[in-house]
């Protein structure tokens, strides 16, 4: 006999896993649906047959990689945000930057930002500007219109 619970049969009957997700939410399991799961798991189990220790202790393992892997994605998105805010705040300011291959600095506005595959670009008219390439960032002044 198996000591797993129909989750379909209790998430039916059991008013713990009523919750107002959306339907999009719904086919995404985060690690609040996984403990709801375990904990009806745990209260639905045969007490002839309990929960053995090594599987208790594999799914809490399973448990803990979910927690870490949504932290470090909570994290990531955190510092890409941050990235992206780094780079618009230079929207409207004065940008210098040395073309491939140039030997003198180009100026323009900042009108917009872009990335591509992990790379940041300042958007100076029609020119997307590697953000490598920028030597200087200023305020825009009457004298450099």
């Amino acid at each position: 006999m198996s000591n797993w619970v129909d989750v379909t049969t209790v998430s039916n009957n059991n008013s713990i896993f009523n919750n107002t997700k959306t339907h999009e939410d719904k086919s995404i399991l985060g690690k609040d649906d996984f403990l709801r799961i375990l904990v009806t798991q745990l209260a639905h189990q045969d007490p002839s047959s309990p929960l053995q220790d090594k599987d208790f202790i594999a799914q809490m393992a399973t448990f803990s990689s979910l927690e870490q892997m949504t932290n470090l994605n909570t994290a990531f998105g955190k510092f890409a945000r941050s990235q992206i805010n780094q780079y618009t705040a230079a929207i409207g300011k004065e940008i210098s930057w040395i073309p491939d291959g140039a030997k003198s600095p180009v100026t323009g506005v900042v009108n917009g930002v872009s990335s591509q595959d992990g790379n940041y670009f300042y958007l100076v008219g029609d020119t997307k500007v590697p953000s490598y390439q920028v030597t200087e960032i200023k305020e825009v002044t009457p004298e450099s219109k």
